[in-house]
Parts: structure tokens; C-alpha cells; sequence
């Protein structure tokens, strides 16, 4: 007697009922009618039962079969999936099970029974999965051992640039051999995405070089290139040149290719071929697509953990540079959570601040407190402006107050991250002792400052010279460059020399002078110029022709030839001026004092500027002509020699941060403004290959009588090492971040899946009881590892994130902890676990989640690091102003050298235990991190006599957090 065959047969009305309504709830039946919904169900009962009662004959097997054929070809007219379909033998599966357990004990199946029944629904859906993809048993089972033999040739590891195709040849003949064909190349797409180089021949051991398609072009691998399904080639031979682009497959009659196209970008394309011309089967194009998605799948993984490891070795390398970086500018670098309002403090706190990182206020209030008065209010002010704005970067110089109280001159910049709405959440920077810099600096202005004062003056004493010869009764003329060409002559001198400016002007002395050649002039005239020292003549002899054909007159003039400097009045030449000998000496003296101010200001500017390290410019804004000490040129790129004029220094600049250049100067020289230029670029890379320097330029434009700007003076500063440093860091977040994506999103999904596979696996009732524990351990396993993946993201969040969010409720805290206390103890029967709660309920505002996370990670510390002969207590009690909670466990204390940082991420307990039972390590950084976000505390104390006790102190209902 079989009772499942009598139990179906005895009660098929309320199997084919309670099928349909639960049927009707599937999307693939919506819109059928009733008889298509139950469709061949009835008949198929009585096949199964039929089988079970009396043996699976022929006969009976061939029923069965078109029975299910005749369902599933409806489902396939009605456009339901494999799935769908599959989905109703399941249910019909659970059915019969679920209205057994309303029968008597004496009716319900035993165990060789269910067997029957299952083993016929499993074949059913066998059938499905026939149907649908055309793939039989033995078909499935070759994919799998071909899957399982690409696993064991799978590179571990492939690196950028390294030569791939020795891993990777064993794979594409793994692929020819699976798809029985003569041959296979593998194509890999470049770093820009358009040109296919060949990665692996089976023909070759190493594909001969120069061979590339085009992905965008139209041969046949540009065609698979861009197509979703795979492309067959039915005669390969007598191919167009355009046609057979990259391709080496002379001895191939037809083609199958693919693209491989992981996370939907192209990765590469893989070509089969086939020695005859022959057509290509459904059943081999979907056997491919499961191959190079196999593949890709292994490439990927190869890659991500070859630039893992490449990403190792920069961030290393990066680490050791940044370390470097900060010893050598002796910088503190700070970190403050703009939601939270708490500053970590690292680097060189106490060398600068004269404080050690844990002795700094965990508050930005306490950074507020320790800025000079007189700096405190501007500071503020810009940097929440900063936050409050659109900016990425902040900068200021202020006086700080060390531990001393002494003023400590500083340079503070920070970068601001922000969240996808644009709120700043986030601020790191680094504080700079600049205090010598800035003594040197103030110097250097006071001296520029008396350059400049002293150049405006000698500047203006010079026009206001020019227009009082002009208009005075002396001679007056300037000879411009080493040709002496007469550049400017008042009426003064063409009188004394008997000529008509036209004959004069624009001409050199001894052109528009012939007569005097011999006379000593040009030697005199080329002293001047090449020695530079002004020269002054009492009654100097010289015979001129004062008419046109007329006889030399000898002259006498007391003259003063004083040579000008380009760097100075902007022209290279001698100043001629004659006149009684008393004017002539006052004005020679005049420019004699002047010439010797600026020079002594020139020097110390010189010499400020070496010892800061920086280059400087001087640029006439009317002319666009410029002067550039060596050091900036140096630093800027531009020639050691020669005069560069300001548009073709420009060019220097990298063309992205050009606007940015012209823009600051913009606003330097706008009329009414404050002339102070600010700006940091990057320089344009002078050669190949070598690295671009980045340049903070600040200076000064001065401005004429008129309000229009004529000057441009200013330095710069070589900072490429800090702004290395800054991107290092960037990178690094961002590579934290790409990770901890890896870890929450490609492996929550599998382990979802483990957990809901163990948990339906042990309602069964036929497992043994070696199997049951083997799905309870690998259930565990899999918790714990959620676990780590809840860790993880947790750990992410408060690190970049802003801390963990709470939502926090009205809550009984006593009956909240009795009940975390309850659960514990039902998963460790074997412990004892004490609980001491106050007679009045502790009433307040608290996040019920998080503050159940926070007491198990600390009930689980407990437990794991205590004898388990001993108990693990928890008190929670009221002092004034807060709740205090108290965990307190036996065994041997922590170690004096893990204390401090046992709050730290990523710190684990003694090593030696148990694998099963290790973490990540960030359980009690989280504990931290959760109290923090309540705005509470906690302390640790582990002694060998008292044990170990973590103190978590919440603030009280009525206070304020």
C-alpha cells in the first residue's frame, strides 16, 4: 500500500483548488483562464500517483512525460520562463506536504514514500529546463566539467602591462576542445577601448605582433565587437582584407564569436573556428555564452587582483612619501567630522602645538579656543563660509597658542567632502608651522615694500625730471640703445646743434652729428653704456656746424651723460642733459641717490627671496614686458635667457589651469579692487615624461594716478610636494571605498543566498543528524560572515561617512537589556550570564537597534575572551546626569600594550584563538563609534584581579545631548 499514491488520489479536488489559487498569484498566469491555469495538472496527479503505487513502467513514464510536454508547451505560448515554469512544480511540491499535516499520524507517507514523490517533481522540472534551453542531463554535467577544468587553469593574478598570454593559451584550448572545434584566438580590448589586440592562439604560443582590429570598424571582429549575441561567420576562406581585419584564420571555414563584456563594458572578444563550412547549432552559440562568461568572469577577477596588488604596492609606496612629506614639513594633520564636530589629531601635534594627540580636546570648539583673539573671529568666519559654500579646498595664515601660550604663526589648509546633496560632511587638513617662513616673508615685504616706494618715487621723480627739462631752458636728449639713436630731444638741443627735429630724431649721434666724428664722443657714449657709471663734464669742448654748410663753432657745454637701465625706467640708453653746472650737478646727484636706493633694494629683495625659496617676477602691465629671476624660470619652465614677454609666459602654464591664472589676475587688476593676487596652477611639462610641478603664486598689482594698473610684482612657490600628498590621500579613500563596495555588494548576494539554503534545508525531515550539523555549521559560517560584511559597512560609514546615524525613540532601557541579555543566552546555554537592572524603569531617548548591536558586540567580547567556567555580569544603573551600562567578565587581562588602542579599528584579541571565532576586528571601534553618535562615553579597565569591565555612560533623559 503506498499513502502518498491513495493521499493524492483521495483528495486531487483540493490539490487542484488550492493549486490554482496560489497559482493565480504568479505574474506568468495573470490573464489566463481557469482551465489554461490548471491545464494538464490533474491528469499529471494521477500519472505521479500511478508511478508511485506501481513502478515507473514505460507506459507510465510516457505518460507523465507528454503530459508535462503538453503543460509546458502552454507556459511557452504564453511567454512564461524557464523559471515560471519551474516555479509551478515547486509549489505543487509544497502542497501535497502542507495538506498532509492536517491528516491522521496513520495516513501520512513515510520517508521511501516522500522519495517517490519528490524524485518525480524533480524530474519534472528536469523536463522544464529540457525544454526551454534544449540542454539534457548529460549535456549540463559536460558544461559543469569543462567550468570546473577552466577554475583549475584560472590565473590568480594578471598585472596591467605583464605579458598575458601564457596564462591564458591553456584557457582558449580549453574552449576549442569544449566546443569541438579546430581552433581559438582570444582578442583583449586596449586602455582606450578601440583597438583588439590577439592575447592567446591555440595555433601559437606567442600571436604574431602587429596584428589589431578596429571594435568600431567593419571587419568581423569590429562586428562581434558590438553585438549582444554571438555572430557566426559561415565562410571564413577568400575574406575581404576589411573583412578579416586582425584576424589570423586561414585554416578555418567558419567563425563563432563572442565579446566578452563583464559589468557592461567591453573587455575583449573570443573567435572559434571550424575547419568545415558547417551551420552553428542554439545549443553550441548558449554553450559558448556560458564559457566566455566563465571567462570573463576569470579575467576579471585575475585583474582586479592584479591591480589590487599594483594598488599595494602605489599606496605603499604613497604612504612612505606622504610620512616623508609630513616629517619634512612638520605637519599636524587633523581630521574633523563636520556632523559630529569631533577633530582626530595625528603628525607632529605635539612638536608644533606642544600637545600629544590624545591630549587634544576631541571638540573643534577646542581648536576655536587656542587661535589668537585677534585671529579667532576672521578664521571662523572663513572656514564655515567655506563649508557653508560650494568650495573644495580652504586655506588660512593665523596665529596659534601651543601648550605654552606662545604664538605659533601657522599655515592651515583643508580639503571638504561633501555628500551627493552637496552638504560638507567631512575635513581634512593639515596645520604647517610657517612662524620662520613668515619672519623671513616679513621682512622680504618690508624690504619689497621700500623697493617699491623707492622705485614709484624714483619713477615719478623721473617724469616730473622729464617735464620740467622740457620746459626749462637746458638741453635735453635720450640716446637709446648701444647704437645711441636719439629717442627723445626738447628744442633746446636742436637749437645748440643747428638741426630740425626731423634731422635729429630717430637717427644715431654720429649720423645726425656727422661733423663731431673724431671727436671722442662715441668712445665716451660706449663707456658709459658698458661700464654703467654716469659721467659728468665741465666746459667740454665740441665743434659743431650751427647752419646748414657752415663752418664748425666750438662749443663748450658742461654736460652729464647718465646711462638708464632697462630693469629701472624700462629702456636701455644714456640720459644726455646740459645745462649751467650748478642745475647739471643737483639733477646728476638726484639720479645718482635714486640709482643707488634701488640698487640696495634690488639686494636685499634678492636675498630675501633665496632664503624662502622662492622665484619672483616684475611685470610692466602697459607692455607686457616682464623680468623673471632665475629661480622662477627655473620653475615655470621658461628659458634661462632672454625676454619672455607675459602672453608668452603664459604658455607655460598648463592649458587647463590657464582661465583659473587669468582670472586671479583679472580680479588683481581690477580698478578699485585690492590688487592682491593669490592663485596655485600647475606648469606645463617642459619635456617628455617629466613630472608637472605645481606653482603658488601671490603678489601685489600697483596702479597709476589714473586708477589703471601699471605694475605686477609678486613670487612663487614650488608646493608639487603637497599637492602629491593630497592626491595620494584621495586615492587612497577612493580605493577604501571601491573595496568596501567589492565586499557589501558581491558578497552579500552569495551569502544571502547560503542563508536562505540552510534554513530551508533543516525544515526538512529526512536529514541525518551528521547532515543537520553539517548545515547548522555552514548556517554559522555564514552568519558570522554577514556579520563581518555588517562590521565592514558600519566601519565605512563612520569613517567616511560621518559617523553611524541613529534614530532615536522613547525607550525603556532596563526591559531593552533584558531582553538582548535573553536572547544571549539562548545561544550560549553553557554560560552564566548574571543581569542586575534598577527597580525604576531608565526612560530616554536611544536608538533600540544600535544600543542592541553595542550590548552584543560587547556580551560577545565577553564570552569569547572569559573561562567558560566563569560569569560574565551586566549591570545597568542611574548616577546623575547618566545611564551608566557595565559589562564585566573574569580571565586574564588585556594587554597593557593593546589597552590603548583596544578602541581602534582593526585590532583583534590574543592571538591563538580559535579561527571559527576570529573577526575583522572592528566590533569595539563600532561600540566607540555608536555611543559616540548618543553623544556618550566609554572607558575599559582589565586587571588580572578584578577582570575586565567596559563602562558605557549614556547621558540621562533630561539631558542634553
Amino acid at each position: 500500500m503506498n499513502l502518498v499514491a491513495d493521499f493524492i488520489k483521495g483528495n486531487l479536488d483540493v490539490l487542484v483548488r488550492r493549486f490554482a489559487e496560489a497559482a493565480r498569484e504568479l505574474e506568468s498566469t495573470q490573464g489566463l483562464k481557469p482551465s489554461e491555469l490548471i491545464s494538464t495538472i490533474p491528469e499529471y496527479l494521477h500519472a505521479v500517483a500511478a508511478i508511485c503505487q506501481h513502478g515507473a513502467t514505460p507506459e507510465r513514464l510516457e505518460t507523465r512525460t507528454r503530459l508535462e510536454e503538453a503543460h509546458i508547451n502552454l507556459r511557452l505560448r504564453v511567454g512564461a520562463t524557464q523559471e515560471d515554469s519551474t516555479e509551478e512544480y515547486t509549489l505543487l511540491g509544497r502542497l501535497i506536504p502542507q495538506l498532509w499535516e492536517d491528516a491522521q499520524p496513520a495516513r501520512k507517507p513515510d520517508a521511501s514514500d516522500l522519495q517517490c514523490l519528490f524524485q518525480q517533481i524533480e524530474e519534472a522540472m528536469e523536463h522544464v529546463v529540457f525544454l526551454f534551453s534544449g540542454d539534457s542531463l548529460e549535456d549540463r554535467q559536460r558544461e559543469k566539467r569543462f567550468l570546473r577544468q577552466m577554475d583549475a587553469l584560472a590565473p590568480r593574478s594578471l598585472e596591467p602591462g605583464t605579458d598575458m598570454r601564457g596564462p591564458l593559451k591553456p584557457l582558449v584550448e580549453l574552449i576549442a576542445r569544449a566546443m569541438e572545434a579546430a581552433g581559438a584566438e582570444l582578442f583583449l580590448v586596449d586602455a582606450g577601448g578601440r583597438r583588439l589586440f590577439p592575447a592567446a592562439h591555440t595555433l601559437h604560443l606567442v600571436p604574431p605582433a602587429g596584428r589589431w582590429a578596429d571594435t568600431q570598424g567593419p571587419s568581423f571582429l569590429g562586428r562581434v565587437a558590438r553585438a549582444e549575441e554571438p555572430l557566426v561567420l559561415a565562410q571564413a576562406r577568400g575574406l575581404e582584407d576589411f573583412e578579416r581585419e586582425g584576424l589570423e584564420a586561414s585554416a578555418w571555414s567558419t567563425l563563432l564569436g563572442l565579446r566578452l563584456w563583464p559589468h557592461g563594458a567591453l573587455m575583449g572578444v573570443l573567435c572559434v573556428g571550424f575547419a568545415e563550412a558547417r551551420p552553428v547549432p542554439p545549443q553550441a552559440k548558449r554553450f559558448l555564452e556560458t564559457l566566455v562568461e566563465y571567462l570573463s568572469g576569470i579575467l576579471d577577477r585575475a585583474l582586479l587582483m592584479g591591480r589590487l596588488s599594483e594598488a599595494h604596492a602605489r599606496m605603499e609606496a604613497s604612504e612612505t612619501r606622504y610620512r616623508l612629506a609630513s616629517q619634512a614639513a612638520a605637519d599636524t594633520v587633523w581630521d574633523w567630522n563636520l556632523l559630529t564636530q569631533k577633530v582626530a589629531w595625528s603628525g607632529e601635534t605635539r612638536r608644533l602645538l606642544g600637545f600629544a594627540p590624545e591630549e587634544i580636546g576631541p571638540l573643534a570648539q577646542w581648536w576655536v579656543a587656542r587661535i589668537h583673539p585677534e585671529d579667532r573671529e576672521r578664521v571662523e568666519h572663513g572656514i564655515h563660509a567655506a563649508i557653508q559654500g560650494t568650495q573644495a579646498r580652504w586655506q588660512d595664515e593665523y596665529r596659534f597658542l601651543n601648550r605654552q601660550g606662545d604664538v605659533v604663526r601657522v599655515l592651515d589648509t583643508g580639503v571638504i567632502l561633501r555628500d551627493a546633496a552637496g552638504r560638507g560632511v567631512r575635513m581634512v587638513g593639515a596645520m604647517q608651522d610657517v612662524t620662520s617662513r613668515w619672519e623671513a616673508e616679513n621682512g622680504h615685504e618690508q624690504q619689497l615694500r621700500e623697493a617699491r616706494t623707492a622705485r614709484v618715487q624714483a619713477d615719478t621723480e623721473l617724469s616730473q625730471l622729464h617735464a620740467l627739462l622740457r620746459q626749462a631752458p637746458v638741453a635735453l636728449a635720450i640716446l637709446r640703445g648701444p647704437a645711441h639713436v636719439v629717442a627723445l630731444a626738447n628744442d633746446r638741443v636742436c637749437q645748440l646743434w643747428g638741426r630740425t627735429s626731423d634731422q635729429v630724431l630717430g637717427r644715431p649721434v654720429l649720423e645726425a652729428l656727422p661733423e663731431v666724428e673724431g671727436q671722442g664722443i662715441r668712445e665716451l657714449l660706449d663707456g658709459v653704456l658698458t661700464t654703467g657709471a654716469p659721467y659728468v663734464g665741465h666746459e667740454l669742448p665740441v665743434r659743431l656746424a650751427r647752419a646748414a654748410g657752415g663752418a664748425l663753432e666750438e662749443a663748450y657745454f658742461n654736460l652729464i651723460y647718465q646711462p638708464l637701465h632697462e630693469t629701472e625706467v624700462g629702456l636701455q640708453g644714456i640720459l644726455v642733459v646740459a645745462n649751467e653746472v650748478t642745475e647739471a650737478v643737483q639733477a646728476r646727484q638726484r639720479a645718482e641717490d635714486l640709482a643707488g636706493t634701488l640698487k640696495a633694494s634690488e639686494e636685499r629683495l634678492r636675498l630675501a627671496l633665496d632664503a624662502a625659496d622662492m622665484g619672483s617676477w616684475d611685470i610692466e602691465l602697459t607692455t607686457g614686458r616682464g623680468t623673471w629671476d632665475a629661480r622662477f624660470r627655473a620653475m615655470l619652465g621658461l628659458p634661462a635667457q632672454g625676454e619672455v614677454l607675459l602672453d608668452e609666459a603664459m604658455r607655460f602654464v598648463l592649458e587647463e589651469d590657464r582661465p583659473l591664472v587669468e582670472h586671479a589676475m583679472e580680479e588683481a587688476a581690477r580698478p578699485g579692487g585690492s590688487g592682491e593676487y593669490a592663485c596655485e596652477f600647475r606648469a606645463r611639462l617642459p619635456r617628455p615624461g617629466q613630472a608637472e610641478r605645481w606653482i603658488s603664486g601671490r603678489g601685489h598689482v600697483h596702479f597709476g594716478p589714473d586708477g589703471r594698473p601699471l605694475r605686477f610684482v609678486g613670487t612663487g612657490l614650488d608646493v608639487t610636494e603637497r599637492k602629491l600628498a593630497e592626491e595620494a590621500a584621495r586615492q587612497r579613500t577612493e580605493f577604501e571605498q571601491y573595496l568596501v563596495g567589492i565586499v557589501s555588494h558581491d558578497l552579500r548576494n552569495p551569502l544571502s543566498a547560503i542563508t536562505l539554503g540552510t534554513s530551508s534545508l533543516l525544515k526538512r525531515e529526512d536529514l541525518s543528524e551528521r547532515a543537520t550539523k553539517a548545515v547548522l555549521r555552514i548556517q554559522n559560517s555564514a552568519e558570522r560572515a554577514v556579520r563581518m560584511i555588517r562590521d565592514l559597512l558600519d566601519f565605512t560609514q563612520a569613517r567616511m561617512g560621518g559617523g553611524l546615524p541613529v534614530q532615536c525613540q522613547d525607550l525603556e532601557l532596563g526591559a531593552l537589556v533584558r531582553q538582548v541579555v535573553e536572547e544571549v543566552r539562548m545561544t550560549a546555554p553553557e554560560r552564566d550570564l548574571q543581569l542586575s537592572l534598577p527597580q525604576a524603569g531608565l526612560r530616554g531617548c536611544w536608538d533600540p537597534d544600535r544600543v542592541t548591536q553595542l550590548l552584543i558586540n560587547l556580551l560577545g567580547n565577553a564570552l569569547k575572551y572569559s573561562p567558560e567556567d566563569t560569569p560574565v555580569a551586566v549591570r545597568l544603573r542611574e548616577v546623575p546626569g547618566s545611564i551608566l551600562l557595565e559589562v564585566h567578565n573574569g580571565g586574564a587581562p588585556i594587554a597593557s600594550n593593546v589597552l590603548p588602542r583596544i578602541f581602534q579599528p582593526m585590532q583583534r584579541g590574543a592571538p591563538g584563538m580559535d579561527a571559527a571565532t576570529r573577526s575583522v576586528g572592528l566590533g569595539l571601534y563600532i561600540v566607540r563609534t555608536i555611543v559616540h553618535a548618543h553623544g556618550g562615553t566609554i572607558d575599559v579597565t582589565s586587571t588580572r584581579e578584578a577582570g575586565t569591565t567596559f563602562t558605557v555612560r549614556l547621558p540621562h533623559a533630561d539631558a542634553k545631548r
